[in-house]
């Protein structure tokens, strides 16, 4: 657990804190670092070096050519109003930059965001709605991919997806269960992400470069798993699903896959025994990034690389409805609970994230994610899947290739 020694302009260097203060790690924990001065602008088109990563050179200093004595400085009372801009550095040991992630989930009952690092990786980072550090817990979950709340948020669910199983945290006492996803004759299932539906527990599962994957039902009453948890569809899945719940529509579940393009979409509806399709279609272009259902659900936004824009399907028989325009490469996206859509994309030299009204097409706002103040590097780029919105913040979680094993959570206030 870390407690931040500094805040303000500039940088402050998080450290360990006392047992007992709610700040305290579950384990070893690496470094954070808080960043408070507002991003720098990318570089532009014609000045970007064509190798990532590599550093920008340091502009030579210049004098005034102007003889004669120094002139005196007028006085002024006006001032830059503080940035509200946050970036926080994470270290995860075994995060592999621009390839792979797991999962970001901002709970605001608990005033806490939750980071998972995807393939490779094995820890829960926490911090504060501000990005202050709370708690680290490492080796926890193999291959800590999708997370999903309890019903009553007490608990939080994590897939450990280089195994079979799902870590259970207990969230008042951070105390540590599990849950069994596997086969029966012990082959592994790599369970990607996971959400409540029908008073059931759906985990998606599928190792890479492994012909089958499908969801799994998880008996909240018995515990018992049912790798095969879907009843009817009519395509086979092949590679690991997202998956979309609404409390609206509380027997729908939306899944797209992650591993094929173009990517299947399925409507299930999720009965007490198992998921019945109800639609079924495809993405126009690349495999499924994110999904994010509108707040009365009837509607899904599909991020897949391509095409250019976050197109917006019906629930009821995906079908395109609407077009958010934004830029290459769409890979993120989330809605506020009041219609608001924060679209995310994987541009080097453009903006990374473009909000909306609902249904609108031109953006109220953008944001685009630069080096850090304190850094010249290469520009970060919004990490598949990794954004989220809650109040008037949107969280963002960014890498760049210059820096291994490391993410940067992006905080910024919405107009």
């Amino acid at each position: 657990m870390f407690a931040l020694l500094a805040t303000g302009a500039g940088t402050a260097v998080a450290r360990t804190a006392t047992p007992g203060d709610d700040r305290a790690t579950g384990g070893n924990v690496a470094e954070a670092q808080l960043v408070a001065d507002s991003s720098r602008s990318k570089v532009d088109r014609t000045s970007k070096s064509p190798r990532p990563g590599k550093p920008r050179p340091t502009p030579s200093p210049t004098s005034s050519p102007t003889a004669g004595p120094t002139p005196t400085p007028t006085p002024t009372t006006t001032t830059s109003p503080p940035s509200t801009d946050v970036n926080v550095q994470i270290p995860i040991a075994g995060y592999t930059t621009g390839f792979r992630f797991g999962d970001i989930l901002v709970d605001e009952a608990r005033g806490r965001v939750y980071i998972t690092g995807g393939k490779g990786t094995d820890g829960l980072i926490v911090t504060d709605l501000s990005g202050s550090p709370l708690r680290t817990l490492p080796a926890i979950a193999p291959g800590a991919a999708g997370m999903a709340l309890s019903p009553d948020g007490s608990k939080l669910y994590i897939a450990a997806g280089d195994q079979d199983w799902l870590r259970i945290v207990d969230l008042d006492t951070w105390e540590l269960d599990g849950q069994f996803t596997g086969k029966t004759d012990g082959t592994m299932t790599c369970p990607k992400d996971l959400a409540f539906a029908a008073g059931q527990l759906w985990v998606s599962w599928g190792c890479e470069n492994e012909p089958t994957a499908g969801i799994g039902r998880v008996d909240l009453a018995t515990g018992k798993f049912d790798v095969y948890g879907v009843e009817a569809i009519d395509e086979r899945i092949s590679s690991a699903m997202l998956l979309a719940t609404s409390p609206t529509q509380p027997d729908m579940v939306i899944a797209g896959a992650t591993g094929t393009s173009p990517a299947l979409l399925v409507r299930f509806e999720a009965t007490a025994t198992g998921l019945v399709q109800r639609a079924i279609s495809r993405t126009d272009g690349g495999s499924v990034k994110q999904l994010a259902i509108t707040p009365d659900g009837t509607e899904v936004i599909v991020p897949s690389g391509a095409p250019y824009y976050h197109p917006v399907l019906r629930t009821s028989d995906l079908v395109e409805v609407h077009r958010y325009p934004t830029v290459p490469y769409p890979n993120a996206v989330a809605i506020r609970p009041d219609g608001l859509v924060v679209a995310g994309t994987n541009s080097s030299y453009d903006k990374d994230v473009w909000v909306f009204e609902p249904g609108g097409t031109t953006p109220v706002a953008t944001f685009e994610f630069g080096h850090l103040p304190n850094q010249e590097t290469w520009a970060h780029n919004v990490v598949h899947g990794a954004l989220a919105v809650a109040g008037n913040k949107i969280y963002a979680v960014t890498d760049q290739l210059a820096e291994p094993e490391m993410v940067t959570l992006r905080i910024r206030t919405l107009p």
